[in-house]
């Protein structure tokens, strides 16, 4: 079963199925949400500290499952959010994962700027504002990440959002405009999820 589910992902990424053929089990999401927290984390670690990686993880795959539920209750198709949910999670998984060496090629840059701009601001004085030191820091290292990694990303990031949008868009039997609408709208709601699971972590690694 998990290795139809695999298939179904990869064939959704290429917009060849739709959530409908995703196996229908339930314990599939809970398998699904692990591995979206085990990529985030994979994802991130070489820029975060792991439990952070994990909330980061976590929070962004709770968000998922909530848009997903909230979306599907509202067109009065609860049935389908097994499928749903799955399908999201997994082709999100695998999306982050095909990320990681782009931001392995930036995490060199992206922590070396981190560093910079952590050193101004401690090094502010009373009258400064340690936020635009840290800014006039940044600005002035110039710090700049392989080429190919940012157009990876990008690349990856856009796919993403188009795979998604069509997973909503056939599971909630939306049109095209509202099916964008309402995936954009899921950013927030994943970021959202995301910094209440970082404030959390942060709450209890200090």
């Amino acid at each position: 079963m998990y290795l139809q589910a695999l298939r179904v992902a990869m064939s959704l990424m290429l917009f060849r199925s739709g959530p409908q053929d995703m196996p229908f089990s339930t314990t599939l999401p809970r398998v699904a949400l692990a591995l979206a927290v085990f990529s985030t984390a994979l994802l991130l670690g070489p820029m975060a500290p792991l439990p952070m990686a994990l909330a980061t993880g976590l929070g962004g795959a709770l968000g998922v499952a909530f848009f997903t539920r909230q979306l599907l209750r509202g067109r009065k198709l609860d049935n389908r959010y097994t499928q749903t949910v799955s399908a999201q999670l997994l082709v999100g998984s695998l999306f982050a994962l095909a990320m990681v060496p782009a931001l392995l090629a930036m995490a060199p840059a992206m922590q070396e700027t981190m560093d910079l701009m952590r050193a101004a601001m401690q090094g502010a004085g009373p009258e400064e504002d340690p936020l635009a030191l840290a800014v006039q820091a940044a600005r002035e290292a110039k710090l700049q990440p392989p080429a190919w990694a940012t157009l990876w990303s990008d690349l990856i990031f856009v796919w993403s959002l188009i795979a998604s949008t069509r997973i909503n868009r056939l599971a909630a039997d939306l049109g095209r405009p509202s099916s964008w609408l309402l995936t954009l709208l899921s950013l927030f709601v994943l970021t959202g999820f995301v910094m209440m699971a970082q404030l959390v972590a942060s709450i209890f690694l200090t």
